[in-house]
């Protein structure tokens, strides 16, 4: 049995509801393997998070389970159906850790991205020498050249996922402070401004500012990203980074929490036409 890296959230996530199902049916891993027809080898792989599983032998353990009801179904299913695809980050599979491979997955099957960014522009807006100089410049700077250089490439491919047949749905909410921290000198920040104003004007994009003059907010503790898998958000994901790993927050009143949250920023935050007077003039005056 082949035990690989990929998709890491997708599969814990459907490992940890089939061992819950299990248990509350009181089986043995060896029972259910009975029952389903299945070795106890392949269920532990599957529980644990080793193994993909194809869609219909996930419909199947659902049934056999007893899993009716159709919300849980069709996020696991979901998850399952895009778990097994293969994209552009299996590329960097032996040159960057999982986690950044299984945040990549995930964003690029996100039909509705909401992001708010309060010291940096968001991976997906970056330009490659914005990118480059916060790379350099963060915890990854600790790293040889070949492998800052992995990570920008990495960075870039990301923004793939704006040439998806469906593109998906982005609001963005960034602090005046991205804008007025200097990041790699006056040119570097002009260009990335003009590439920002430049993506606002695509119909699936809105970038609103958050003003200095909003005062308290609540997105004082920093960034964060929240991403909407399947047809009308599904199934929702926070992402917050840290210096050294994202992490990953799905429990629903948590979810909410941070839906909420983005919510009141965007109501703090300046209008977009507003937004982009303002991006107007801080790029004409670096």
């Amino acid at each position: 049995m082949r035990h690989d890296r990929r998709n890491t959230y997708r599969r814990l996530k459907i490992g940890d509801a089939l061992r819950q199902f299990r248990e509350e049916r009181g089986l043995t891993q060896h029972a259910a393997g009975r029952l389903l027809e299945r070795s106890q080898a392949s269920l532990s792989a599957y529980e644990n998070g080793h193994r993909a599983i194809r869609p219909r032998d996930l419909k199947h353990i659902l049934d056999q389970y007893g899993v009716t009801d159709e919300l849980i179904r069709r996020r696991l299913l979901a998850l399952a159906s895009h778990g097994r695809q293969k994209g552009w980050w299996h590329d960097f599979e032996e040159r960057l850790e999982p986690g950044v491979l299984d945040f990549a997955s995930l964003e690029a099957d996100a039909s509705h991205i909401r992001i708010f960014g309060s010291q940096l522009v968001h991976g997906l807006f970056q330009t490659e020498e914005y990118a480059h100089t916060v790379i350099s410049g963060s915890g990854m700077a600790l790293r040889s050249p070949p492998d800052l250089e992995t990570e920008i490439g990495f960075r870039m491919n990301r923004q793939r996922v704006h040439d998806r047949a469906d593109p998906p749905v982005i609001s963005a909410v960034f602090s005046e402070a991205v804008f007025r921290q200097e990041i790699g000198g006056a040119g570097v920040m002009r260009r990335q401004g003009l590439k920002l104003l430049a993506m606002a004007e695509r119909p699936n994009v809105e970038i609103q500012v958050l003003p200095f003059s909003a005062g308290m907010h609540p997105g004082g503790d920093g960034a964060f990203t929240i991403l909407g898998l399947g047809q009308d958000r599904l199934l929702e994901v926070v992402a917050v980074d840290s210096l050294t790993r994202s992490w990953y927050i799905d429990e629903p009143s948590d979810v909410d929490h941070y839906g909420a949250a983005f919510n009141r920023l965007r109501d703090l935050a300046l209008c977009e036409r507003d937004s982009r007077a303002l991006i107007e003039r801080i790029v004409s005056e670096v």
